[in-house]
C-alpha cells in the first residue's frame, strides 16, 4: 500500500514537471526564449526529485527482489544501447520500405531548439530519460507485473510510453519501451534501462552538437 501511494505521488509530480513550462508560457508570454532555461532546470530538478521519491519506496517491487551486480548492470545497459540503436534502424528501414515517413517531429523539434540553446540538451540527455524510466518502467511496469504478469505489464507500459511521445512512430516507441522493460527485468535494476536510454539519446544529440 505504501509503495502504491509513493508511486501515485511520483506520477503526479511527473505530470506537474512536464506541464510546468507550458503553464508558465501561457501565463507569462513575455518569457520568450527564457522558457528553454526554465524547461532545462525543470527537467533536471525533476529528475533528481523523482530519483529521491523512488528511493523512498519501502518495499522492492517483484522485479527488484533479485538484483544483478553493478558491473552486470553496466554491461546490460551498454548491450541495451546497441540493441535499441539496431532495432530503431531496422524499424525505420521497414517504415521507409512501406512508403511512410521516417522523420520524427519530436526529435526534429528537440534538435532545432538544442542547436540554438545547447544547454537544453542536458534536459534531453539526462532529465527526460531518467524521469521516463522511473515513471514508465519502475512505477507503471513494476506495479503492474503482479496484476497482469510481466508481458501484460510491459505491453501496457510501452503503449503509454509510445503515446507520451506522440509523433506518429507508435511501433518504434513501443519497441523501445518493451526493450527497456526487458532490460529492467533482466537485472532488477532501473539503472540498466536508464543507462541505455541516456546513451540512446546522447547518440542522437552528440552528432548534432558536433555539427553533423
Amino acid at each position: 500500500m505504501a509503495n502504491r501511494r509513493q508511486s501515485l505521488i511520483i506520477l503526479i509530480v511527473y505530470f506537474i514537471i512536464y506541464a510546468l513550462p507550458t503553464i508558465l508560457v501561457a501565463s507569462f508570454r513575455q518569457l520568450g526564449d527564457q522558457v528553454f532555461i526554465i524547461q532545462t532546470l525543470d527537467y533536471l530538478i525533476g529528475a533528481l526529485l523523482l530519483i529521491w521519491l523512488a528511493t523512498r519506496m519501502k518495499e522492492k517491487n517483484p522485479l527488484e527482489r533479485k538484483q544483478a551486480t553493478w558491473l552486470t548492470t553496466l554491461f546490460w545497459g551498454l548491450i541495451g544501447t546497441i540493441l535499441v540503436i539496431v532495432g530503431q534502424a531496422l524499424i525505420l528501414q521497414v517504415t521507409q520500405l512501406l512508403g511512410q515517413s521516417t522523420a520524427s517531429q519530436n526529435t526534429t523539434t528537440l534538435l532545432t531548439v538544442g542547436r540554438q540553446y545547447p544547454f537544453f540538451f542536458a534536459a534531453v540527455i539526462l532529465g527526460a530519460p531518467i524521469m521516463e524510466e522511473i515513471v514508465f518502467r519502475k512505477v507503471i511496469f513494476g506495479n503492474l507485473v503482479p496484476v497482469t504478469g510481466a508481458i501484460g505489464a510491459a505491453l501496457i507500459s510501452s503503449i503509454f510510453f509510445s503515446f507520451a511521445h506522440a509523433d506518429g512512430h507508435f511501433f518504434l516507441y513501443a519497441f523501445i519501451g518493451l526493450l527497456f522493460c526487458w532490460l529492467y527485468q533482466r537485472t532488477g535494476r532501473i539503472q540498466t534501462s536508464a543507462i541505455a536510454h541516456v546513451l540512446m539519446n546522447a547518440l542522437v544529440i552528440v552528432p548534432s552538437l558536433l555539427g553533423h
